[in-house]
């Protein structure tokens, strides 16, 4: 069993805890960015099976969230551009420092949409889980209804409160300001351009995985992000039968299936 050991790093002046499951002969880092709102405890039996088919894992919660206090609040606020100036590359230092190797972003949801922007200015390789392009143009009606709700939603909440309040409409936690209009913006332009003015195809290798009825990450949106590297490799799971509840988070519960693909593409692209 992989033993966690902790860093402690800085962003704007705020301490960051990361766990570290390193095995030196291990061939390949993973750097973990979660979903919107969901803690790191929730990812424990992933991290688990990851360690246990030899893969190194760097993994910690967003700034201000889980167990990196002081949380969100409308004095503390961040956007994807602070994340991925002042966040990820840290994270990518621990790896380089610890192992020599260069680690590959492995983002959930929002965690993949981080992963891959980092990729059109960076030489790293990205795994994408549940994760897609948030343009209305890749959703269907009822998708596009959904998002729009919840675009609204977000916003008068962070008009009324400084940020959001995600347990008031059962999306996300404590999230801040920036990081939601952020999001927002892409819902309406299907582009990134407000973060990355000048995007690009990335020539680094890619993996996106697509769970049948997830209805957060639909095909259609994770095509298009995929679209973002010259030679994605884009596979789908159906997990449905096996693990119940929401298909966009439930893999978690049982992430076997996930961590066998994960393995299987490493070792056939490295």
């Amino acid at each position: 069993m992989t033993e966690c050991t902790q860093i402690t790093f800085d962003f704007a002046g705020y301490p960051i805890i990361a766990d570290v499951y390193i095995q030196p002969e291990n061939l390949h880092t993973l750097i973990l960015l979660p979903a919107l709102g969901v803690s790191l405890s929730k990812y424990q039996n992933f991290i688990h099976q990851l360690t246990k088919a030899k893969i190194n894992v760097i993994a910690t919660d967003y700034p201000h969230c889980g167990r990196n206090f002081p949380t969100v609040s409308a004095n503390i606020d961040y956007g994807y551009a602070d994340l991925l100036h002042a966040f990820i590359p840290k994270l990518e230092q621990i790896a380089l420092d610890r192992t020599g190797q260069s680690p590959i972003l492995l983002g959930h949801s929002i965690g993949g949409h981080l992963a891959t922007l980092y990729a059109q200015t960076h030489s790293i390789s990205v795994i994408g889980l549940a994760t897609g392009n948030i343009g209305l143009k890749y959703w269907d009606i009822k998708g596009k209804l959904m998002i729009l709700k919840a675009v609204f939603a977000i916003n008068a909440l962070i008009v009324k409160d400084g940020y959001l309040q995600g347990t008031k409409i059962g999306f996300g936690n404590k999230e801040a300001k920036t990081l939601m209009r952020d999001w927002s913006k892409t819902v309406f332009s299907g582009k990134y351009t407000h973060i990355l003015p000048h995007a690009s195809i990335a020539q680094s290798k890619a993996l996106f995985v697509y769970f049948e009825r997830d209805h957060f990450a639909p095909q259609s949106s994770t095509l298009a992000l995929s679209r973002y590297f010259s030679k994605p490799q884009v596979y789908s799971l159906n997990l449905s039968t096996a693990v119940t509840g929401n298909q966009h988070s439930a893999w978690t519960k049982q992430p076997e299936a996930v961590v066998k693909m994960i393995r299987e593409w490493l070792n056939s692209s490295f």
